[in-house]
């Protein structure tokens, strides 16, 4: 049986195939295509270049889009790949005409319209919900490290900076010592390493007066505004993604780019940017009696926060750390039993721990209870290290706080799908994304370069739920 072979490259045809006959009906790139054709950019606040300037003739904003959109969906996201790309993938040819932009034109539109790119973010969402596929019933917030555009080596902490201190100038140690029985050529080359070494320790000690100055715990020098964060089992310059994700598709409602370590501080920062994305559907569940819940693990769990976000119309599903038997010691709050009728805690010993006072901390209110008999106690030293005796501060929405907690637990079939809904984009734009690590340095460019990667992942998954055709024919 003879090999199947393909047409001769010089063979003239009289009947030539159309570009797009060349373009499977179904392909992908037929979505980029009538989705920013639909969307009037300017409205967005992309940057329109006048073609009445001299110089070269601009592109039009929409055939750049289109291109960095379809190299985002393709694991392409270097600026100069792109180029090498647009003058040799016929999906490209097809999606622009033929057009080849070179490298600074398409980063350079990048970094014009970061602002713009999150308002086309929200179109697509607001076209996901006109279609139906989000409800609001269940969404799941979570949050994953992405390695930033920082060496470690360019990553300083105090720690740090002792530790090559303390290398460089054993190092210089060393040198001096040979110098006396060493050749001229050879300490001329010592002398320009002695030089060196005593840069880089100006430079290290300079540094460590940066972050004494300006109170920081570490820097990096390559991006200022990325973390160290722990990540792929090691610690590495970070920035930490957020996103909250409807449960029916698991499509991405919000999201949001921080370089806080962990995610405390994000419950309500991420609760309120997806009610307002949702703020129709609130608004239906609401007349309807009904609440809009939202899932979140662990490392949400922020009491104030908490109390703060959960409304009439929100519900909040989250659990808090629990520690192990093991873990706990003899007079930690574990141990202490409050009483709601008389307002005090009770203490291992049996000793009244109670109410003193109302004070607020960083405007949140709270509660204090005092113990009086801390003098007599012989327990004293194990239980506090105060010398006013053991306080408790309790919220003042503590009760409401217990009332979210006994409803998680009885909700624990729903707490158990945030898993399910939140990880799926996570796992899908790393491994078929490529999202495992930033080009771009700085919070806006971060910031821009996520907001793509995630429409570019609610495109595909819209796709995979309606199809190409049925897309195509919405716009």
């Amino acid at each position: 049986m003879s090999s199947l072979v393909g047409e001769d490259r010089n063979q003239c045809s009289f009947i030539p195939r159309s570009m797009d006959e060349m373009i499977d009906e179904n392909n992908a790139v037929r979505v980029i295509d009538a989705f920013v054709d639909s969307v009037e950019l300017s409205e967005l606040g992309f940057r329109i270049y006048e073609a009445t300037n001299r110089g070269q003739r601009p592109y039009q904003r929409d055939d750049l889009l289109k291109i960095v959109l379809y190299f985002y969906m393709n694991k392409i996201r270097s600026s100069r790949s792109i180029e090498q790309e647009c003058k040799r993938n016929i999906e490209l040819m097809w999606l622009t005409g033929g057009l080849t932009p070179d490298h600074g034109t398409i980063s350079s539109f990048i970094k014009d319209n970061k602002d713009a790119v999150k308002e086309l973010f929200k179109r697509y969402v607001l076209l996901l919900k006109g279609l139906a596929l989000v409800d609001g019933d269940l969404v799941a917030i979570d949050g994953t490290k992405i390695r930033a555009s920082n060496a470690k080596n360019k990553h300083f902490n105090q720690n740090k900076i002792n530790i090559k201190l303390v290398y460089y100038e054993n190092r210089i140690d060393e040198y001096l010592n040979k110098l006396d029985r060493l050749d001229s050529e050879i300490t001329v080359v010592i002398e320009k390493k002695l030089l060196k070494y005593k840069e880089r320790i100006e430079r290290l000690k300079s540094l460590g007066n940066e972050l004494k100055e300006e109170k920081k715990t570490q820097v990096c020098l390559t991006d200022p505004d990325a973390k160290s964060m722990r990540n792929n089992g090691g610690v590495e310059p970070c920035f930490n993604v957020q996103t909250a994700v409807d449960s029916k598709h698991k499509l991405i409602v919000t999201y949001d780019v921080v370089n806080d370590a962990n995610d405390q501080a994000q419950l309500k920062n991420m609760v309120d940017r997806a009610k307002e994305e949702l703020q129709e559907v609130i608004d239906v569940k609401k007349s309807d009696g009904e609440k809009i819940s939202f899932v979140l693990d662990t490392g949400y769990y922020n009491q104030h926060q908490i109390a703060e976000s959960s409304d009439d119309t929100t519900e909040i599903l989250i659990k808090k750390r629990v520690k192990e038997v093991s873990e706990i010691k003899a007079y930690d709050i574990e141990k202490f039993k409050y009483n709601s009728e008389t307002d005090t805690y009770t203490c291992p010993d049996g000793c009244v721990v109670s109410f003193h006072s109302k004070f607020k901390k960083d405007g949140h209110s709270l509660k204090k209870y005092k113990c009086h008999d801390y003098e007599n106690c012989k327990n004293r030293s194990r239980c506090t290290t105060s010398k006013a005796g053991r306080s408790i501060n309790r919220p003042a929405a503590y009760d409401e706080l217990a009332q979210i907690e006994e409803n998680t637990y009885k909700k624990n079939d729903v707490y158990r799908r945030r898993i399910q809904i939140v990880e799926h984009p996570f796992g899908t734009i790393k491994r078929h994304l490529g999202f495992t690590h930033f080009y771009r340095r700085g919070f806006k460019s971060v910031s821009c370069e996520t907001g793509l990667l995630l429409l570019v992942y609610n495109i595909k998954r819209t796709i995979n739920i309606l199809g190409v055709k049925q897309i195509v024919a919405l716009f």
